[in-house]
This record gives C-alpha cells, structure tokens and sequence, in this order.
C-alpha cells in the first residue's frame, strides 16, 4: 500500500512539473514573438531548406500585403530569386557551419513583393544552429542615413559634403584656447552640444590616458613643422566607451608667422580598428565588405581581393604576380617600393593612390596587418578604405581658407603666400614684378544710400571686371573691405606696365543711382615694384599702400607709382562711365 500511494504521488508531481515546463516554454516563445513582432525592422526565419518559418507585420507589408500565415511555408526564393534557394557557398556558411554562428551582412539584394513590384534591400542574417535556421533582417537601402554636421567656416556650403563623408570638423584658436566644434565631432566625442562648450582643456581630458602625452607631443612637433598631419588616437565617451579617431590637421599662420588657429576633420575610425583586429573574419563577412580587402604573402603577391577592392580597380579578378597600381604621392609603388615600404614592420598605415589604368584615380587610406598562423606562414592583410569624400570636403576646407566667401577672390592668407614664391621666382628668374593697391571712391555712398546688399553686388562686379582685365599671370585679391590687391608678375616701368594700370583702373568705374542721382565709383591706385621699391614681401606692400593713399588724396591723379626712388603719377587713360 504504501509503495502504491508513493508511485502515485510520483506521477503527480511530474505530470505537475512537466506541466509548468510547457507553461513555461509557451510563454518563452510568447516573448521571443512578441519582440519579433515589435522589431523596427522586417524579420523572417528561413529554415534549411529555404522556406519561411516565422515573419513580422513588417515583413508582411513588405512581401504586399501577405499575413503571416500566407508567408509561412513560401521558398525566400520567391522573393528574393536565385538566392534563397538553398544553394551556394553563402547558404552552406549559414546553415552548415557546424556549431558556429555565422553574422554578418549579405549585402543589399532586390526584393520581389506579391505584386512583382521590386525595392532594393540591405539584408543582416545570424544563423542559429541549434535550431536549424537563419534570422533575416531586411532595411530598404533608401532608408540608411548619416549624421549631419556643420563647420566652422560656411557651414551651409559644407552640410552635404560632410553629410555624405561622415566626418566633423573643428577649429582650435590658439590664443585663447577656444575650441569650435560642429555638429558631428560632437556626435563623435559623445557630448551635448547645447551643454558641453570645448577647449582645448576639455578636449584633452577626452582624450584616452594611455594615448593622451603622445597625442600631445605629436601635435607640438608637427606644429613645429608647418605641414599638415595625421593624429590617430582613442577617446573615452561620457558613457565609457572607447572610440578611435582620425584626426587631419592644418596649420594657419598669421602674416609675422605666429600660429593663429589650426583647423581639421575628425572621423571615427571604430570600425576600421574592429576590422583590423577580427582577422579572423569568415568568407561571408569579406565578401560582403563595403572596404577593399586584400590578403598577400609574405612577398606581397597577391592572394585574393575582395568584390569592394575590385570594384575599385575596375576588374573582376586581379593577377597574383601582378602589383597593385599604388601611388604614394605621385610616385608608382612597385614591388620593391613597397617591399622596403613594410620592411620591418608588422602594421603599416597611410594614404594612397589607387592609380588603375583608363580610371580615374581613388585616393584610399590604407592598412596593412602581418599575420603569422600557426604554421608560422606569413599574410599580410590589407584594408582600402575609400576617402576621396573626405579629400572632396578638405578641397572646399582649403578653399575656404584662402578665398574671400563673398567673391570668390584670393583672400590676404594666398595673397602674402603667392607673392612671396613669385619673388623668389623672379629673383631666379631676374624678371621684376609689380604689386597694386586699389581702392575704391564712392563706394561708402553706395552703402549708405542703396544698402549692404547694394554694395555686396558692386564689389562683385569689380572683382569680376578686375579679373576680366588682368592678364592671364596676374592675381587678384580681396585685401578688405572696399580694397583690392593685384600680383602682377613679370612687369617693369614703361609703357606696357602703363596700358595695363590704366584697363585695370578704367574696368573698375561704374555707376549706380538714387532717387535720379547719378553715384559713380571709380578707383584711386598705388604700385610698387619689386625689386625696385623694396627687397621684402612686407616692405613692398607697405610702399604699394603708401602709394595708393597718396592717390587717394591727390584729386585727378589716382594712379601713383612708386618706382624705388620717388612716387610719380601716371595720367591713365580716360574713360567713360558706364550707365548704370
């Protein structure tokens, strides 16, 4: 009795017990469904043999209006043909990898909805093994967005550069320390812009502890140099992650040579830094890259590209015993350059040219990783990033850094820049060149009685009638304000030197008028002559400015030349106004 009574407790606890098991199972798939279901993104379970398992609202919307149960049982290949069928070294690495879950992104592929009407979409699988299947998650491409910063300098001309490069800029005042960010380095560094206001300081303490001294040491040294550099380095995030960062630098120095600011982009090179240290990456994840890839042996020839890096090079396939069309520079890297280019190095880093022939050149940044396996066999690893987005947005940085914004003109920075090589040309050379002051007369009355937009139209009209009357070797520059400055090489007393003063005043007259009066604008001008008028950059356009209020202040004689040894005028040519 006794035995009996235990052997029918015993039942009831288990058929209890495998009775709260399956309660618990149930709720545990209501969960996963429910997140699925929740997901921001279209989901599908696709078992082994191709067909659907499981899909969300999403990915019914996306398939045109299937429900859930019309789509379970459907092949993928049905909507995405030739890929979901089961087949193919993608699907084997997916479902037939053993206990290894494969992740990674398979690209962006075209979808076919119930009605055949077809999108383009980014596809994320992770296999799961265990159960016999591979999550897909499926984005619209048109859907993928990048940050958008703004800059120091224009910053509505720069918003879509940098939107499309993904990098920030920054500029750092030297005197005072002040840091201006845009949008993005804020992004970067993990701060509120509202909130978080940058020096210099405050930079530095974002900086990793590990990495700040060098970070310090190799922004004074390159400032010493004058050159634009490279900084790469780690910070730590308010939140305690760590990025890593690329930072390009430019020097900007004022006319005695003291350093005024520099200024640069910044971009995240996170994910190029986890790229290099998984080397270990499966076929899927390289295949899939949107980086150039390259493995090499130990004498760099080459033993695979991936599609990204072809796709660059303009060739399905690249020759083993053939070099890479590499330029550093200018200069074509052979197999020897770039030999003793890596010699004794187990990581190199750089910037490139990817110089294929009948394309047009890619500038990339590139990474190379020596990597010895077990069998002590020697690969090196290669990554090409694509950065001539980056080079896009420096040109325009440049540009805004030596041309007047509302010309278009040379601003003073290219002026001095410009003219001190076009004197040490024509000391080799022996050929004198002149420099002329201008400024405009009645240009204040235009401001004060039609307006600053007024004012803004007339001066862009004489720095395009300047430079339509210049010759082909001449400069024009935008000194400030209602003052022009002209590089005028290869020019010497006489009267070539006269006829082209006497255009490039004459170009400059023009008139408005107010209310049926007449406002004329005209140009009263000095000129100095190298090296005639002084042996130094500064001394000749302290003599040129000294010529040009001279001519201000003589009625009727507005072109005075200083030749080296007395100011004379020159009577130019007359002109008439034109109507306004």
């Amino acid at each position: 009795m006794p035995v009996l009574t235990w052997l029918l407790l015993g039942t009831v606890l288990c058929s209890l017990l495998g009775m709260w098991l399956l309660f618990c199972c149930w709720r545990q798939r209501g969960r996963v469904l429910q997140w699925l279901d929740a997901c921001p993104e279209a989901v599908l379970v696709v078992g082994r043999d191709g067909k659907i398992r499981y899909a969300n609202h999403l990915a019914c919307e996306l398939s045109g209006g299937l429900s859930i149960d019309q789509l379970k049982g459907r092949p993928l290949a049905d909507f995405i043909p030739h890929y979901g069928d089961g087949h193919g070294p993608v699907w084997e690495a997916l479902f037939f990898a053993g206990e290894s879950r494969a992740h990674g992104s398979l690209g962006i592929k075209t979808w076919l909805n119930q009605q055949q009407h077809s999108c383009e979409v980014h596809i994320q699988a992770t296999s799961l093994p265990e159960r016999k299947a591979v999550v897909f998650l499926l984005r619209p491409a048109n859907q993928e967005l990048f940050p958008h910063p703004q800059r120091y300098l224009a910053e509505k001309l720069l918003q879509t550069a940098e939107q499309d490069a993904g990098l920030g800029s920054w500029v750092l005042h030297i005197d005072s320390g002040k840091l201006d960010w845009s949008v993005t380095v804020h992004d970067i560094f993990g701060t509120d812009p509202d909130s978080f206001h940058p020096t210099e300081e405050r930079y530095f303490a974002c900086v990793h502890p590990q990495d700040r001294l060098r970070v310090r040491q190799e922004l004074d040294h390159y400032m010493a140099l004058g050159q634009p550099f490279d900084v790469e380095y780690r910070i730590v995030r308010p939140d305690g992650s760590i990025r890593h960062l690329l930072e390009r630098n430019h020097v900007h120095y004022c006319d005695d040579g003291s350093i005024d600011y520099l200024f640069g982009t910044v971009i995240d090179m996170t994910k190029q830094k986890q790229l290099q240290e998984q080397l270990q990456l499966s076929q899927l994840a390289v295949e899939h890259c949107s980086e150039g890839i390259a493995l090499s042996d130990e004498k760099l020839h080459w033993l695979s590209l991936n599609p990204a890096l072809c796709q660059m090079l303009g060739q399905d396939d690249w020759p083993a015993d053939q070099p890479l069309p590499l330029r550093q520079q200018q200069t074509l890297l052979t197999l020897f350059e770039l030999q003793n280019l890596l010699a004794g190095e187990s990581h190199w880093q750089g910037e490139l040219t990817l110089a294929p022939p009948n394309r047009q050149p890619c500038a990339v940044w590139c990474s190379a990783t020596r990597v010895v396996d077990k069998q002590q066999v020697v690969r090196w690893v290669w990554i090409f990033t694509d950065i001539r987005r980056i080079k896009e947005v420096e040109a325009r940085l440049h540009n805004l850094a030596f041309h007047d914004t509302l010309t278009g003109l040379a601003n003073r920075s290219l002026f001095n820049e410009q003219l001190r090589q076009a004197m040490q040309q024509a000391r080799e050379q022996h050929k004198p060149l002149a420099i002329a002051f201008i400024d405009l007369n009645g240009f204040k009355k235009i401001n004060d009685l039609l307006g600053h937009e007024a004012g803004d139209d007339v001066l862009c009209e004489v720095a395009h009638r300047l430079q339509q009357a210049c010759r082909q070797q001449d400069m024009v520059c935008r000194w400030g304000g209602d003052e022009f400055a002209l590089l005028l090489p290869q020019c010497e007393l006489g009267p070539e030197l006269d006829e082209l003063l006497s255009r490039l005043q004459s170009s400059v007259a023009l008139l408005r008028q107010h209310q049926g009066r007449l406002l004329p604008v005209t140009a009263s001008m000095g000129v100095a002559l190298y090296p005639d008028s002084a042996q130094t950059a500064e001394a000749l356009m302290k003599r040129a400015d000294e010529a040009m209020y001279r001519a201000k202040g003589e009625s009727g004689r507005r072109i005075w030349i200083d030749d080296g040894r007395q100011l004379t005028t020159l009577t130019p040519t007359a002109y008439p106004l034109p109507q306004s």
